[in-house]
Formats: C-alpha cells, structure tokens, sequence
C-alpha cells in the first residue's frame, strides 16, 4: 500500500460512473486514466468506476454526485486517498459512539468531531440504534445539530458508551458484534474487571512493584491479616465505577471503623468486633463481588491525600503516550478523590514539589514509568484494541507509585480545570488520530 494522499473532494455533477483526479494525484496513488477501479469508504461501502483526469484541478478528487451526496462528503475540506492493490481506500471513516444527544460528554464529543473534521476524515456521532441492520448504514451527527442518514459504517469506532448497564444490553452486544464481523474497529471495548485486571497484571513480574496487596471475597480471617499489616484496607466492588459502594475499613485503638460512600457524603460505624463489621458491610452485598485493598501510606497536600489521575493515550503511530498527569486531593474525612466527593485538582509541580522537594522529578518520571508499564500490559488484556486508560496512582511517601485503579473509559472532569485544558485539547485529538491508525491512515499524507 503506497502513502495515503490528502486531496480536496469535489462533486462531479455528470451521471457517468467516474471518480476524477487530478493529474498528479493519480500519479501518487498510482494509477493511469481510464483504469477500473474498487473505491472503498468506511468498513463496507464499495463502489467501482473508472479514472479519469481533470488538468484544470490541482490535489482534487471528484467522486460521482450519488456517492457524494449520500455520503455528506461536501462537510468535509479534504480527504485520504491511499490505493492498494486494485483498491482505492478513501478516508479514514471515524464513528464516536455514545449515549445520543443525552449523552453527558457530548461538548467533548462535539469537539472531536471538529477536530476531525479539520484534519480531512469522515466523522460523526452516533448511539447503538442509530445502525441500520439492513443496510449497514449509519444516522448520525455529522456537525452540532445536522443528522445524516446513510453514512457508511466507520473503518474504526470509538467506544465512549459510558455505563456498564448500558454496555452489557444484548442490543448493544449484538450491534458491537456485527459492526466488528464486518470489518470495524472498536477501540475500548469495554469496562474492565478489577479482579480479572489485577491478575493480568499480577503476570507481569516486573509490574507486581506497582500493585497494591490485593485479594478477591474478603471474609474476616482473611481481613484480619491485612488490617494486622496494614492498619486499614480498601473493599472494592469488581465491576464498580465512580467510587460506588465503595468501603474502607481500619482498625482503631479500640475496635474497627467502617466508612462507606453515598451520593454526596461519606459516613461512618464504628464496631467493637471485626465480625460485626463485616456483617455490616456485606449484608446485602455478595462477598465475591468485592476485592480487598491495602491502604497506602499516602502521600499528602495541605494535610490531606493525594493520588494521580494519569492518562495514558495511543496516537497517530498506535503508540502509547502520557498526556497528563493530574493529582487530585481528597476532601477533609473522605475516602475517595472523585470530584463528586468533593476532591481538587491541584497543579502537578506544586503538588510533587511541595511532597518531594528535590526528589520531585524523578517522583514524577516514575509516576510516568508505572503509567507506560500498565498501559503496555493491558494491550494484551483485549483482543480488540484499547486506545485510551485513565489510571489512577497513589504515590507513597518515599515516592513510590502504587497502582489503585484502571479506568477504561475515564472522565472528563478533570479537564475542567483550567490547569488541564491543554491536555484535554491533546487527549481529544490523539482519540481521533488513534482511530485513524486503525483504519489505515496512521502515515501523514504526501
């Protein structure tokens, strides 16, 4: 397959089936006038003409006007042409999929798809019902407020569904199914599992630095040992997200502490026996369904626990970078660093200067170190590609990172401070760019 050229598309109003190029775009792909051609855009759209040359034109393509107009090409100032074999692929073809116009994202979503378009590819928004078994076509949003019908189902989709309930629907399976046997690719496929995560993990003997002491069903003897090595121990739910019915436990002079989340507070009980804790915690709650987590010996700001958020991305070469790393302090007695609790962004330098002094740098290159290691681990976690992780890492007050969480779909709150806008404007734009790896177009074009 030679380079990919970017030319501007045109609409070639005669009903004679041709596809124009200029002249030396047809000699950059490859190809002589009057040749035969298999045109593909998106995973499954084919069409066949023959070449032809317009002089007046320079780095243009025309396409024939049924093509076109159904396409809602005119939306688009260029595009990648790329030949292999007797194949003309034109594209790249990027569908965001998300929740619909209710989607809680779609300000991000919509600057995405600005993005997109800037650099000459074929992108919209769409939901799981916006795909047209039949046809295999797609409705959807092409620009803030303009919904198309009959746009080609993308080379490369990504997966931003944002709740498990909504992911693990068998409509939804079944559409993620279809799409993938016809030739998409579906990047972030899916939420993770924190158990099935950590002993991924555990594999990698040069990565069990980085995890916490961990345990799946933590029946009383079993939290007793930790609590007796560790003062206090986080319980997780496997599927959780958000820090939903998260706990923490800690052992106290007297007795046992359990703290839990709600909504908007993070109260507390206080027991005399292990055993009424426990039966407390998980009365309604099956214990297989839970983790146990050694707390850390966090590191601190203005008194009060730190951890990081860092987001791991692949770009345009597929290849993974670190394109922030955020702490976040927790609110005075909450167990949690989500902002729904009431946690702050606080600026990096501050936060790794005023916890480390000199030793601030190599903190945070390790913090960037554990970040790359993970991500490269969880490449093999999927048979579909994972282009994005938001990973949340404490780091002890030696300095050492500790791995706390993996998001597979991570938040955008975080980008609502001011402090992370570049970030947020790069993490966005590598999103895109990963998906036009997948489809073929990683190469920038002549």
């Amino acid at each position: 397959m030679v380079s990919a050229v970017k030319l501007h598309l045109y609409r070639v109003s005669s009903s004679s089936n041709e596809v124009v190029f200029s002249k030396g775009a047809l000699q950059k792909i490859g190809a002589t006038a009057g040749e035969h051609l298999s045109f593909k855009i998106g995973a499954c759209h084919r069409f066949s003409a023959k070449t032809a040359i317009n002089t007046e034109r320079r780095s243009a393509l025309g396409l024939p006007a049924d093509v076109f107009d159904e396409l809602g090409l005119a939306l688009i100032d260029g595009l990648h042409v790329k030949r292999d074999g007797d194949t003309i692929h034109i594209g790249p073809t990027i569908g965001i999929m998300g929740a619909g116009k209710f989607d809680p994202e779609r300000r991000h979503q919509q600057d995405m798809l600005t993005y997109a378009q800037t650099c000459g590819y074929i992108a919209f928004l769409f939901s799981p019902e916006d795909y047209n078994w039949a046809t295999n076509t797609i409705t959807g949003e092409t620009m803030p407020g303009h919904r198309q019908p009959g746009l080609p189902l993308p080379t490369a989709i990504y997966n931003r569904i944002h709740t498990r309930d909504e992911e693990h629907k068998l409509r939804v399976e079944a559409v993620k199914n279809r799409m993938r046997a016809l030739g998409s690719h579906i990047y972030n496929p899916g939420f993770f599992d924190k158990w099935e995560v950590h002993e991924h993990l555990m594999y990698g003997q040069k990565l069990r630095k980085y995890l916490p002491e961990t345990h799946r069903a933590p029946a009383p003897p079993l939290l007793k040992k930790i609590l007796d090595r560790h003062h206090s121990a986080y319980l997780k739910p496997v599927d959780g997200r958000g820090g939903k019915l998260l706990m923490r436990l800690s052992r106290r002079d007297k007795g046992y502490r359990l703290q839990w989340l709600t909504d908007l507070s993070c109260p507390h009980a206080d027991f005399m026996q292990l055993e009424d804790a426990f039966e407390f915690a998980f009365s309604h709650t099956s214990l297989d369904q839970y983790l146990v987590q050694q707390s850390l010996d966090f590191s601190s700001f203005d008194g009060r626990s730190v951890d990081c958020r860092v987001q791991m991305q692949k770009d345009m070469s597929g290849t993974w970078r670190c394109l922030m790393i955020g702490p976040r302090v927790c609110a005075h007695g909450c167990i949690s660093s989500h902002f729904s609790q009431g946690a702050d962004v606080i600026d990096p330098d501050d936060y790794f200067t005023n916890a480390f002094g000199k030793k601030a740098e190599a903190v945070k290159a390790a913090v960037e170190e554990c970040g790359f290691a993970i991500a490269h681990r969880m490449d093999d976690y999927h048979t579909s590609p994972i282009g994005e992780l938001g990973l949340d890492i404490g780091v002890d007050k030696t300095g050492c990172p500790k791995l706390l969480e993996i998001n597979a779909k991570p938040g955008r709150m975080i980008f609502l401070d001011p402090r992370h806008a570049e970030a947020r404007v790069t993490t966005l734009e590598a999103s895109i760019d990963y998906g036009a790896f997948l489809s073929g177009f990683g190469d920038e074009p002549e």
